[in-house]
Protein backbone atom coordinates (compact mmCIF):
# COMPACT_ATOMS: atom_id res chain seq x y z
CA UNK A 1 0.00 0.00 0.00
CA UNK A 2 1.47 3.77 -0.80
CA UNK A 3 2.09 5.96 1.36
CA UNK A 4 -0.27 9.42 1.99
CA UNK A 5 2.23 12.05 1.69
CA UNK A 6 1.94 15.89 1.30
CA UNK A 7 3.33 15.88 -2.22
CA UNK A 8 3.30 18.92 -4.64
CA UNK A 9 3.58 21.55 -2.05
CA UNK A 10 6.08 24.28 -2.92
CA UNK A 11 7.78 26.59 -0.29
CA UNK A 12 6.46 30.50 -0.91
CA UNK A 13 8.63 33.16 -0.96
CA UNK A 14 7.63 36.44 1.57
CA UNK A 15 5.59 38.05 -1.13
CA UNK A 16 3.81 35.22 -2.16
CA UNK A 17 3.06 34.59 1.08
CA UNK A 18 2.48 38.27 1.86
CA UNK A 19 -0.30 38.27 -0.99
CA UNK A 20 -2.57 35.51 0.52
CA UNK A 21 -4.39 37.58 2.98
CA UNK A 22 -5.25 40.33 0.30
CA UNK A 23 -6.38 37.89 -2.11
CA UNK A 24 -8.28 36.24 0.43
CA UNK A 25 -10.16 40.05 1.85
CA UNK A 26 -10.94 40.27 -1.73
CA UNK A 27 -12.43 36.79 -2.02
CA UNK A 28 -14.67 38.09 0.36
CA UNK A 29 -15.28 41.42 -0.41
CA UNK A 30 -16.39 40.55 -3.92
CA UNK A 31 -18.18 38.02 -2.30
CA UNK A 32 -20.26 40.94 -0.35
CA UNK A 33 -20.37 43.04 -3.55
CA UNK A 34 -21.98 40.56 -5.74
CA UNK A 35 -24.89 39.95 -2.58
CA UNK A 36 -25.69 43.56 -2.60
CA UNK A 37 -25.55 44.14 -6.50
CA UNK A 38 -27.20 40.53 -7.25
CA UNK A 39 -30.77 41.37 -7.54
CA UNK A 40 -30.05 44.03 -10.44
CA UNK A 41 -27.75 41.27 -12.36
CA UNK A 42 -29.01 40.53 -15.72
CA UNK A 43 -29.81 37.69 -17.93
CA UNK A 44 -25.33 37.46 -18.13
CA UNK A 45 -25.22 36.28 -14.66
CA UNK A 46 -26.15 32.61 -13.27
CA UNK A 47 -30.05 32.91 -12.75
CA UNK A 48 -29.91 31.00 -9.29
CA UNK A 49 -28.57 34.05 -6.58
CA UNK A 50 -26.42 31.88 -4.27
CA UNK A 51 -24.94 30.52 -7.64
CA UNK A 52 -24.29 33.62 -8.47
CA UNK A 53 -22.41 34.57 -5.25
CA UNK A 54 -20.61 31.40 -5.46
CA UNK A 55 -19.31 31.95 -9.14
CA UNK A 56 -18.13 35.44 -8.10
CA UNK A 57 -16.07 34.28 -5.03
CA UNK A 58 -14.47 31.22 -7.11
CA UNK A 59 -13.44 33.10 -9.86
CA UNK A 60 -11.69 36.01 -7.28
CA UNK A 61 -9.58 32.91 -6.01
CA UNK A 62 -8.20 32.58 -9.24
CA UNK A 63 -6.27 34.80 -8.61
CA UNK A 64 -4.46 32.78 -6.40
CA UNK A 65 -1.32 31.19 -8.48
CA UNK A 66 -0.61 27.53 -9.06
CA UNK A 67 2.02 27.66 -6.17
CA UNK A 68 -0.25 29.52 -3.76
CA UNK A 69 -3.06 27.25 -4.02
CA UNK A 70 -0.65 23.91 -3.70
CA UNK A 71 0.63 25.45 -0.50
CA UNK A 72 -3.06 26.38 0.81
CA UNK A 73 -4.83 23.32 -0.11
CA UNK A 74 -4.28 19.95 0.77
CA UNK A 75 -2.71 17.51 -1.61
CA UNK A 76 -4.31 14.77 -3.09
CA UNK A 77 -3.37 12.01 -0.93
CA UNK A 78 -4.24 13.80 1.63
CA UNK A 79 -7.83 14.89 0.47
CA UNK A 80 -8.35 11.43 -0.36
CA UNK A 81 -7.12 10.00 2.66
CA UNK A 82 -8.96 12.17 5.33
CA UNK A 83 -12.18 12.26 3.38
CA UNK A 84 -12.41 8.38 3.28
CA UNK A 85 -11.74 8.19 6.84
CA UNK A 86 -14.46 11.12 7.48
CA UNK A 87 -16.89 8.48 5.86
CA UNK A 88 -15.84 5.37 8.28
CA UNK A 89 -13.87 4.15 4.83
CA UNK A 90 -10.31 2.49 4.93
CA UNK A 91 -7.98 4.23 2.48
CA UNK A 92 -6.85 1.96 -0.08
CA UNK A 93 -4.04 3.09 -2.24
CA UNK A 94 -1.80 1.11 -4.90
CA UNK A 95 1.30 2.44 -6.39
CA UNK A 96 1.56 2.96 -9.89
CA UNK A 97 4.39 2.83 -13.00
CA UNK A 98 5.27 6.49 -13.62
CA UNK A 99 5.34 7.59 -9.96
CA UNK A 100 1.29 7.86 -9.50
CA UNK A 101 -1.13 6.26 -7.47
CA UNK A 102 -4.31 4.50 -7.59
CA UNK A 103 -6.95 5.11 -4.94
CA UNK A 104 -9.49 2.38 -4.58
CA UNK A 105 -13.72 3.97 -3.52
CA UNK A 106 -15.51 1.01 -2.39
CA UNK A 107 -14.60 -3.04 -2.70
CA UNK A 108 -11.66 -3.26 -4.93
CA UNK A 109 -12.99 -6.76 -5.37
CA UNK A 110 -15.79 -5.65 -7.23
CA UNK A 111 -16.87 -7.10 -10.24
CA UNK A 112 -17.12 -3.55 -12.15
CA UNK A 113 -14.45 -0.91 -12.31
CA UNK A 114 -14.67 2.92 -12.83
CA UNK A 115 -11.30 4.26 -13.72
CA UNK A 116 -11.39 8.08 -12.89
CA UNK A 117 -9.40 10.88 -13.46
CA UNK A 118 -9.99 14.36 -12.06
CA UNK A 119 -9.91 17.74 -12.74
CA UNK A 120 -8.38 20.72 -11.72
CA UNK A 121 -6.82 22.16 -15.05
CA UNK A 122 -3.90 19.79 -14.50
CA UNK A 123 -2.48 21.73 -11.59
CA UNK A 124 -4.65 21.44 -9.11
CA UNK A 125 -5.00 18.52 -6.54
CA UNK A 126 -8.70 16.39 -6.27
CA UNK A 127 -11.05 18.04 -3.96
CA UNK A 128 -13.30 16.76 -1.39
CA UNK A 129 -16.44 16.64 -3.70
CA UNK A 130 -14.23 14.14 -6.10
CA UNK A 131 -13.85 11.53 -3.08
CA UNK A 132 -17.92 11.92 -1.66
CA UNK A 133 -19.60 12.29 -5.31
CA UNK A 134 -18.13 8.59 -6.45
CA UNK A 135 -18.50 7.45 -2.93
CA UNK A 136 -21.98 8.31 -3.37
CA UNK A 137 -22.50 7.32 -6.69
CA UNK A 138 -21.49 3.78 -5.89
CA UNK A 139 -22.94 3.28 -2.67
CA UNK A 140 -26.66 4.47 -4.38
CA UNK A 141 -25.75 2.04 -7.19
CA UNK A 142 -24.53 -0.95 -4.79
CA UNK A 143 -27.69 -0.93 -2.51
CA UNK A 144 -29.72 -0.92 -5.84
CA UNK A 145 -28.04 -4.22 -6.71
CA UNK A 146 -24.94 -3.34 -8.59
CA UNK A 147 -21.33 -4.28 -7.79
CA UNK A 148 -18.79 -1.46 -9.03
CA UNK A 149 -16.00 0.67 -7.34
CA UNK A 150 -13.75 3.93 -8.44
CA UNK A 151 -10.39 3.06 -8.97
CA UNK A 152 -8.92 7.15 -9.30
CA UNK A 153 -5.87 7.84 -9.91
CA UNK A 154 -3.11 10.57 -8.21
CA UNK A 155 -1.58 12.02 -11.54
CA UNK A 156 1.45 14.33 -11.20
CA UNK A 157 0.48 17.94 -11.07
CA UNK A 158 2.02 20.75 -13.41
CA UNK A 159 4.64 22.17 -13.22
CA UNK A 160 6.42 19.05 -11.75
CA UNK A 161 4.94 16.81 -14.90
CA UNK A 162 3.68 18.35 -18.18
CA UNK A 163 2.42 16.45 -21.17
CA UNK A 164 2.67 13.65 -21.96
CA UNK A 165 3.09 12.47 -18.51
CA UNK A 166 0.08 12.59 -17.24
CA UNK A 167 -1.81 10.85 -20.17
CA UNK A 168 0.84 8.21 -19.35
CA UNK A 169 -0.10 8.01 -15.98
CA UNK A 170 -3.87 7.39 -16.73
CA UNK A 171 -3.13 5.03 -19.81
CA UNK A 172 -1.42 3.44 -16.69
CA UNK A 173 -4.34 3.49 -14.39
CA UNK A 174 -6.01 1.51 -17.05
CA UNK A 175 -3.70 -0.52 -17.53
CA UNK A 176 -3.37 -1.70 -14.06
CA UNK A 177 -6.90 -2.84 -13.84
CA UNK A 178 -6.58 -4.38 -17.04
CA UNK A 179 -3.42 -6.59 -16.42
CA UNK A 180 -3.02 -6.50 -12.35
CA UNK A 181 -6.84 -6.67 -11.37
CA UNK A 182 -7.79 -8.62 -13.87
CA UNK A 183 -10.60 -6.81 -15.03
CA UNK A 184 -12.13 -7.45 -18.32
CA UNK A 185 -12.96 -4.28 -20.52
CA UNK A 186 -16.33 -5.47 -20.79
CA UNK A 187 -16.77 -4.16 -17.09
CA UNK A 188 -14.72 -1.31 -17.15
CA UNK A 189 -15.84 2.58 -17.22
CA UNK A 190 -12.94 5.44 -17.40
CA UNK A 191 -14.51 8.47 -17.21
CA UNK A 192 -12.87 12.29 -15.97
CA UNK A 193 -13.93 16.27 -15.32
CA UNK A 194 -12.92 19.02 -16.92
CA UNK A 195 -8.70 18.07 -17.20
CA UNK A 196 -9.93 14.75 -16.34
CA UNK A 197 -12.29 14.57 -18.69
CA UNK A 198 -9.51 15.43 -21.07
CA UNK A 199 -7.40 12.29 -20.31
CA UNK A 200 -10.34 9.90 -19.89
CA UNK A 201 -10.77 10.77 -24.42
CA UNK A 202 -6.85 10.92 -24.81
CA UNK A 203 -7.08 7.64 -22.89
CA UNK A 204 -9.45 6.21 -25.57
CA UNK A 205 -8.57 7.64 -28.43
CA UNK A 206 -4.65 6.26 -27.35
CA UNK A 207 -6.52 2.52 -27.18
CA UNK A 208 -6.92 3.09 -31.22
CA UNK A 209 -4.76 5.62 -32.11
CA UNK A 210 -1.34 4.86 -29.39
CA UNK A 211 0.49 8.27 -28.91
CA UNK A 212 3.82 7.55 -30.08
CA UNK A 213 5.31 8.32 -26.59
CA UNK A 214 3.66 6.29 -25.03
CA UNK A 215 3.13 2.27 -25.02
CA UNK A 216 0.17 1.20 -26.79
CA UNK A 217 -2.41 -0.67 -24.88
CA UNK A 218 -4.84 -3.14 -26.95
CA UNK A 219 -8.27 -4.39 -26.13
CA UNK A 220 -9.44 -8.35 -26.99
CA UNK A 221 -12.99 -5.87 -26.74
CA UNK A 222 -14.19 -2.89 -26.19
CA UNK A 223 -14.70 -1.12 -22.75
CA UNK A 224 -18.28 -0.60 -21.20
CA UNK A 225 -18.48 2.95 -21.49
CA UNK A 226 -16.29 5.93 -21.08
CA UNK A 227 -18.15 9.53 -19.43
CA UNK A 228 -16.07 13.13 -19.41
CA UNK A 229 -18.00 15.88 -17.49
CA UNK A 230 -17.36 19.24 -18.88
CA UNK A 231 -14.42 17.79 -20.88
CA UNK A 232 -11.50 20.88 -21.35
CA UNK A 233 -10.74 18.93 -24.91
CA UNK A 234 -10.29 22.09 -26.77
CA UNK A 235 -7.41 24.80 -25.52
CA UNK A 236 -8.57 27.64 -27.75
CA UNK A 237 -10.24 30.40 -26.24
CA UNK A 238 -12.20 32.14 -28.82
CA UNK A 239 -15.86 30.22 -28.69
CA UNK A 240 -18.99 32.34 -28.73
CA UNK A 241 -19.24 30.67 -24.91
CA UNK A 242 -16.33 32.25 -23.72
CA UNK A 243 -17.85 35.83 -23.67
CA UNK A 244 -21.66 34.87 -23.32
CA UNK A 245 -20.46 32.72 -20.14
CA UNK A 246 -17.98 35.08 -18.43
CA UNK A 247 -19.89 35.97 -16.00
CA UNK A 248 -22.12 32.31 -15.31
CA UNK A 249 -19.20 30.31 -14.81
CA UNK A 250 -16.24 29.38 -12.63
CA UNK A 251 -13.71 29.60 -14.88
CA UNK A 252 -11.63 32.44 -16.49
CA UNK A 253 -10.13 32.58 -19.19
CA UNK A 254 -6.84 33.82 -18.10
CA UNK A 255 -6.53 30.54 -15.45
CA UNK A 256 -7.38 28.05 -18.69
CA UNK A 257 -4.40 29.61 -20.74
CA UNK A 258 -2.32 29.62 -17.45
CA UNK A 259 -2.97 26.05 -17.26
CA UNK A 260 -2.71 24.94 -21.00
CA UNK A 261 0.74 26.77 -20.95
CA UNK A 262 1.66 24.71 -18.10
CA UNK A 263 0.40 21.41 -19.75
CA UNK A 264 1.77 21.95 -22.68
CA UNK A 265 5.44 23.47 -21.84
CA UNK A 266 6.08 24.89 -24.73
CA UNK A 267 5.26 21.84 -26.99
CA UNK A 268 2.54 22.44 -29.89
CA UNK A 269 -0.87 21.21 -29.36
CA UNK A 270 -1.88 17.29 -31.10
CA UNK A 271 -4.63 15.03 -30.95
CA UNK A 272 -3.67 13.45 -27.90
CA UNK A 273 -3.02 17.16 -25.77
CA UNK A 274 -6.26 18.75 -27.41
CA UNK A 275 -8.80 15.56 -28.17
CA UNK A 276 -10.72 17.89 -29.96
CA UNK A 277 -7.85 18.29 -32.63
CA UNK A 278 -8.19 14.72 -33.65
CA UNK A 279 -10.10 14.56 -37.09
CA UNK A 280 -13.53 12.86 -36.77
CA UNK A 281 -12.36 9.55 -38.88
CA UNK A 282 -10.31 8.64 -35.80
CA UNK A 283 -13.26 7.98 -33.42
CA UNK A 284 -14.55 5.83 -35.57
CA UNK A 285 -13.34 2.61 -33.93
CA UNK A 286 -12.95 4.06 -30.37
CA UNK A 287 -12.47 1.05 -28.28
CA UNK A 288 -15.62 1.44 -26.35
CA UNK A 289 -19.50 0.14 -26.37
CA UNK A 290 -20.95 3.98 -25.44
CA UNK A 291 -19.79 7.70 -24.92
CA UNK A 292 -21.29 10.38 -22.74
CA UNK A 293 -20.19 14.14 -22.72
CA UNK A 294 -21.92 16.38 -20.12
CA UNK A 295 -21.38 20.34 -20.24
CA UNK A 296 -23.69 23.03 -18.10
CA UNK A 297 -25.63 25.64 -20.35
CA UNK A 298 -23.62 28.03 -17.93
CA UNK A 299 -19.85 27.18 -18.88
CA UNK A 300 -17.47 29.12 -20.90
CA UNK A 301 -16.63 25.80 -22.34
CA UNK A 302 -19.58 24.97 -23.93
CA UNK A 303 -18.94 25.92 -27.47
CA UNK A 304 -15.36 23.41 -27.44
CA UNK A 305 -17.42 20.84 -26.05
CA UNK A 306 -20.53 20.87 -28.23
CA UNK A 307 -18.27 20.84 -31.19
CA UNK A 308 -16.72 17.60 -29.62
CA UNK A 309 -19.37 16.24 -29.23
CA UNK A 310 -20.84 16.28 -32.32
CA UNK A 311 -17.68 15.78 -34.24
CA UNK A 312 -17.73 12.26 -32.57
CA UNK A 313 -21.13 11.36 -32.87
CA UNK A 314 -21.24 12.06 -36.64
CA UNK A 315 -18.62 8.74 -36.55
CA UNK A 316 -19.64 6.91 -33.27
CA UNK A 317 -23.57 7.16 -32.94
CA UNK A 318 -23.34 5.09 -29.59
CA UNK A 319 -22.38 9.03 -28.42
CA UNK A 320 -24.42 10.55 -25.56
CA UNK A 321 -24.38 14.80 -25.16
CA UNK A 322 -26.21 16.06 -22.67
CA UNK A 323 -26.37 19.70 -21.29
CA UNK A 324 -27.41 20.32 -17.61
CA UNK A 325 -29.96 23.82 -17.38
CA UNK A 326 -28.39 26.48 -15.29
CA UNK A 327 -25.28 24.59 -14.56
CA UNK A 328 -21.57 25.65 -14.39
CA UNK A 329 -18.44 24.42 -14.98
CA UNK A 330 -18.31 20.57 -12.93
CA UNK A 331 -21.37 21.88 -10.90
CA UNK A 332 -21.81 18.71 -9.33
CA UNK A 333 -19.13 19.33 -7.71
CA UNK A 334 -19.21 22.97 -6.41
CA UNK A 335 -23.11 23.39 -5.78
CA UNK A 336 -23.68 21.50 -2.78
CA UNK A 337 -26.51 19.99 -4.48
CA UNK A 338 -28.04 17.53 -6.76
CA UNK A 339 -27.98 18.35 -10.72
CA UNK A 340 -29.23 17.13 -13.47
CA UNK A 341 -25.72 16.51 -15.37
CA UNK A 342 -24.96 14.22 -11.89
CA UNK A 343 -28.25 12.44 -11.98
CA UNK A 344 -27.95 11.63 -15.51
CA UNK A 345 -24.62 9.91 -14.57
CA UNK A 346 -25.80 7.72 -12.45
CA UNK A 347 -28.51 6.70 -14.83
CA UNK A 348 -26.05 5.77 -17.42
CA UNK A 349 -23.56 4.41 -15.65
CA UNK A 350 -26.30 1.84 -14.47
CA UNK A 351 -26.98 1.06 -17.78
CA UNK A 352 -23.97 0.15 -18.73
CA UNK A 353 -23.14 -2.15 -15.64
Amino acid sequence: MASFKRVDAPELGLWEKADIPFIKATIYARGLLAALLGVFRGNSYPRNFKHHILMEKIRTGLRFSPRQQKYLNLSTPEVYETTMRQRGLEPDAVPLPHDADGYWIGNKNAKKVLVYYHGGGFAMAAMRSHITFFADLIKILNDNGYDIAVFFLRYTLTPYGTYPTQLRQAVGALRYILTEANRSPADIIVGGDSAGGNLAMATLLHLSHPHPEIEPLTLDKPLAGVFCFAPWVDFSSDGPSMTQNANKDLCTVSGLETWSGAYLNGRPGDNWSEPSRAPAEWWADAKTERILMLAGSDEILLSGIEAFAKKVKTVFPETTYIVGYDECHDAHLYVGEATQTGNELRRWVAARL
